[in-house]
C-alpha cells in the first residue's frame, strides 16, 4: 500500500519534472523565434541576382549574365523556347534550369561548355 507520503513524494517530482519539460520546450520556441526575428530583420536574402554578374563561369572570361543570355539563345533557337526540351538536352532537371533564368543558382561550367557544343552542333549562333 502506497502510504501518503510516498504518493506526494512520487508527484512532487512528476509535477518537478512536468515543469521542467514546460520550461525547456519554451526555452526552445523561444530561440526559435529570436533567431526567425533576427534574419527576418538582417534582410538575409537566398537571391543570387544582385550578385548575378560577379562570378565567372569559365577560363574564357565568360560570366554569369553571358552565360545567362547564351543559355536563353540557345533555349529560343534550337528548342522551341522550351524550358523542359532544353533541361532534358543538358541532362540536368527543369527546377535548376528555372533556378538559372530566375537567377537563383549559379550556372556552372559544365554547363557553358554543354551548351556552347548543343549550339555548334545544332549550327545556332548563341554568342
Amino acid at each position: 500500500m502506497i502510504s501518503r507520503e510516498n504518493l506526494r513524494a512520487k508527484l512532487g517530482k512528476a509535477m518537478i519534472n512536468r515543469r521542467l519539460g514546460i520550461f525547456v520546450a519554451g526555452l526552445g520556441l523561444g530561440t526559435a523565434l529570436v533567431y526567425l526575428l533576427l534574419n527576418r530583420t538582417q534582410g538575409h536574402d537566398k537571391s543570387l541576382a544582385p550578385r548575378i554578374g560577379e562570378h565567372t563561369v569559365d577560363d574564357r572570361g565568360t560570366g554569369q549574365e553571358s552565360a545567362a543570355t547564351m543559355l536563353l539563345k540557345l533555349r529560343d533557337r534550337a528548342f522551341e523556347a522550351s524550358d523542359e526540351k532544353l533541361a532534358v538536352a543538358l541532362g540536368r532537371p527543369i527546377e535548376e534550369i528555372n533556378a538559372w533564368h530566375s537567377g537563383q543558382e549559379v550556372i556552372d561550367d559544365d554547363v557553358v561548355m554543354k551548351v556552347r557544343n548543343i549550339a555548334r552542333l545544332r549550327g545556332v549562333v548563341i554568342e
